[in-house]
């Protein structure tokens, strides 16, 4: 019985104080229900790959809290850089799903069904990119006192904007800087010699970097309330 109480104490505290981690496993959860029913109705993997583009996403998420339940090996510098690169590469993936909303009028099931989908999967891709790159940005201001945050935190956001175009238009993945770093840096090159020309890649770029500026400070805030 006294086991009981303690259970529904501990449950009453959550359903209180939601902390962002639960809202996240229950909305994976609601996000994966969804994506099953929808391909149990249709008998359709058409949306399957959101489930792959959301663990794509989850890779920096999982790095950053590696990197802070192992603070002895992050004061290496070799294994700092290492890691830091790696999410670097990864963390366009978190807003990426937004773009999947491109898709919404395939058929299949009801629009708002499909809308549903796309956006509680684009919500779980955008809250750990969120958690992830704050994650960073407190290792990174301890590692680098003289940094200002948003230093950090903005040009990270702006350039996961230019990885989400990347990789929803020129079709390039994260592993492409390893499997094929040639024909990515040419292409990025051709970026930034020819900005005119590719004015719409750096309008995209530019209007998800503000927005995704104007959202992280809300997250930011909600983090360091669960943190007290």
């Amino acid at each position: 019985m006294q086991y009981l109480k303690q259970l529904f104490r501990k449950i009453s505290l959550i359903a209180e104080r939601p902390k962002l981690l639960h809202i996240l496993y229950a909305s994976i959860v609601f996000s994966l229900l969804l994506v099953t029913f929808r391909m149990y109705y249709t008998g359709s993997m058409l949306r399957a790959s959101l489930v792959w583009n959301l663990f794509l996403a989850y890779i920096p998420f999982a790095l950053t809290n590696w990197m802070e339940r192992n603070p002895a090996e992050m004061k290496q510098r070799l294994n700092w850089y290492i890691c830091f690169v790696v999410w670097l590469v990864f963390i366009p993936n978190a807003p990426y799903i937004i773009t999947d909303l491109f898709h919404l009028f395939d058929g299949g099931v009801p629009v708002w069904f499909e809308l549903f989908l796309i956006c509680s999967f684009a919500f779980n891709g955008m809250l750990m990119g969120y958690m992830s790159i704050r994650s960073m940005e407190k290792m990174w201001s301890r590692r680098y006192t003289r940094w200002p945050a948003w230093l950090f935190s903005f040009p990270v956001l702006f350039l996961s904007s230019l990885g989400v175009y990347i990789g929803r238009y020129l079709r390039y993945n994260s592993w492409d800087v390893v499997k094929d770093p040639v024909t990515l840096t040419r292409d990025l090159i051709a970026l930034f010699t020819h900005p005119w020309e590719n004015r719409h890649a750096w309008a995209f770029t530019i209007c998800m970097g503000v927005f995704l500026s104007l959202m992280y400070p809300l997250v930011k805030q909600r983090l360091s309330r669960d943190v007290q």
